[in-house]
């Protein structure tokens, strides 16, 4: 990317279409690394209630209907449910298709294909896959470009992304496992946290305390982890060697998870999360 585009990227015109949590994390991620402003930034939602206050809370600007955001914006993310979002990209489908804004989609479970189809003609279409850690910068965030989306759009995608957390481009039909593996795995992570910080309270601690705890664990293991494979000095498996000693207390905790079955359910969620994404892309 020239220094000219990189000029020219931070004077576009972004509209956020929905105000829920993702999309509020990923503008909040936008605006503390300076990549969106109070001046290059609209929202707008359907009940009228949540983006006006994301707008007043980052000083940004809000219009009331869509058709006037699209007809503005040099980049369009769409936020909202993925029932409504190729209605949503229906109707703006004239202004789409005379200005060819970059339309970035958050919607699970619907593909490039169909959203190219409702945006018209030769609009440039990105699918996006972040998670609920955009809110604190620490998101993994999946890409896949449509047939119109050039290298330049792939680029501002991803320096978008980056704002937000890690950022990593893939092929469309891998999607759905990402969306297990990334999206929805942090649910099943808190849930795991929980689980381990009830059996401390089991055992006489506080439940804050607990908490803290674990949740501590689990980030400077996942720390540990990523610093392996940067390094390639080290697996999640050599890993869980050096913490196993023999005949000790972390190799009979490890046998017991895994006869409970801890590997097996993991890959059911991922399993039942797959499914579920492919019946949203058939509800459509």
């Amino acid at each position: 990317m020239t220094d000219e585009l990189k000029v020219k990227v931070r004077l576009d015109m972004y509209g956020f279409i929905g105000a829920g949590n993702m999309v509020s994390a990923i503008a909040m991620g936008g605006f503390k690394s300076g990549f969106l402003t109070s001046t290059n930034c609209l929202f707008t939602d359907k009940s009228g209630q949540r983006a006006p206050q994301l707008a007043a809370v980052l000083e940004a600007g809000y219009v009331a209907d869509n058709r006037v955001l699209a007809s503005q914006c040099d980049v369009i993310v769409l936020g909202v449910k993925p029932p409504v979002v190729l209605e949503v990209l229906q109707e703006l489908s004239d202004i789409l298709q005379a200005e060819r804004p970059l339309v970035i989609s958050l919607a699970a479970g619907i593909s490039l294909a169909d959203l190219e189809v409702a945006a018209g003609a030769q609009v440039p279409v990105i699918r996006f896959m972040p998670n609920v850690n955009a809110s604190l910068g620490l998101s993994m965030t999946a890409l896949c470009a449509g047939t119109y989306a050039t290298a330049e759009h792939v680029e501002l995608a991803t320096e978008f992304a980056g704002t937000f957390g890690e950022c990593v481009e893939i092929a469309e039909s891998f999607m759905p496992v990402f969306t297990a593996l990334a999206g929805s795995s942090p649910a099943w992570i808190f849930e795991m946290i929980d689980a381990f910080a009830m059996a401390g309270v089991k055992h006489g601690l506080s439940k804050a305390v607990a908490t803290q705890i674990v949740a501590q664990a689990f980030s400077g293991s996942a720390s540990l982890v990523l610093d392996g494979l940067a390094s390639q000095s080290a697996t999640p498996n050599n890993l869980i060697d050096q913490v196993c000693s023999p005949g000790g207390t972390t190799i009979a905790g490890l046998l017991a998870l895994r006869a409970g079955g801890a590997g097996t359910a993991i890959a059911d969620a991922v399993a039942a999360c797959i499914a579920q994404d492919e019946k949203l892309g058939a509800r459509r």
